[in-house]
């Protein structure tokens, strides 16, 4: 075949898998010649995706507010990576939009997945999510007993009358409260271990905590992350380890404060103290924190 022509069909060939459609992660999975089994079930407000997987695990996500707008045709649910790379199964809520899961359509199909038996015959399910993410796991976790829970910077309800306080999320707060499972105060105690990550010093995500308080929720006081604990854990390279520890074994107070103090090395952590004891009036205490993170750079050589 002449040069030229060989050229043109290569560029052909390229140009045909260039635009082929995108296709999202779980599709190799759960289409019709697919390695696994589950399903997709599309909705107008919330969709699920379930995929059965080797390992005795049920890990159960929910969108937080940075995936509502994705329309991408690969989108996949959060946590879908790490489900996948640990091969166990995933059960994962997709949001379509700023609702809180208040959707009676969502709460009645997990309604009746734990009566019907779905969530039984799994050695351990874990719910995760973070903000409105987090909220969804830890009320829709109280329908599985003994379930866990890992939930970043949650929300306990966004109803107005239980929380006056609460003045973020205006969609939110608009929806329907009076459906069920909406409020996660006083509805833990038949879940197993539950898993708060928080910083203490943001005060409307402190008080959520301070409501959540009960004989298996154990706070991790992720100090000065503010409403991004989940992303700050992550940069300090604690967060992979921790979800590894909730799924398979037991996070504890020693675990979690042994891989936060690598906070030490981010500029964030530094910046976000400095701004506090300046917000505070206290200058010294904020040059000190300057101070002391750059000899500490210059000493690791960063």
């Amino acid at each position: 075949m002449p040069a030229k022509i060989k050229d043109k069909t290569v560029q052909k060939e390229n140009a045909v898998q260039t635009d082929a459609p995108a296709l999202p992660l779980w599709f190799a999975e759960l289409s019709p010649g697919g390695t696994g089994e589950g399903f997709f079930e599309k909705g107008s407000r919330h969709s699920i995706m379930f995929v059965r997987r080797l390992r005795p695990t049920l890990y159960v996500t929910f969108d937080n507010l940075s995936n509502v707008n994705d329309d991408s045709p690969d989108r996949v649910p959060w946590g879908f990576k790490f489900a996948k790379s640990q091969s166990i199964s995933h059960l994962g809520v997709f949001a379509h939009g700023k609702l809180w899961y208040r959707d009676p359509v969502l709460i009645e199909r997990f309604q009746n997945l734990a009566n019907e038996g779905f969530f039984e015959g799994y050695e351990r399910v874990v719910f995760a999510g973070s903000s409105m993410g987090a909220f969804a796991a830890l009320v829709f976790a109280s329908l599985v007993p003994g379930s866990h829970v890992m939930a970043f910077n949650p929300q306990t309800t966004l109803n107005p009358e239980l929380v006056p306080w609460e003045e973020r999320y205006w969609i939110g707060r608009r929806q329907d409260w009076s459906l069920p499972l909406s409020d996660a105060r006083g509805i833990l105690g038949r879940c197993g271990p539950v898993s708060v990550f928080y910083d203490p010093y943001f005060e409307p995500d402190r008080k959520h905590f301070e409501r959540l308080v009960g004989p298996n929720v154990t706070g991790y006081k992720c100090w000065f992350s503010n409403h991004k604990s989940a992303v700050f854990l992550r940069k300090v390279d604690a967060l992979k380890p921790l979800m590894h520890e909730g799924l398979f074994g037991e996070i504890t107070p020693q675990l979690f404060y042994q891989l936060y103090r690598e906070r030490r090395k981010l500029p964030w952590f530094a910046g976000s103290l400095q701004k506090y004891y300046s917000e505070a009036g206290r200058d010294v205490m904020a040059d000190r924190v300057r101070a002391s993170f750059r000899r500490y750079k210059r000493r690791i050589g960063a």
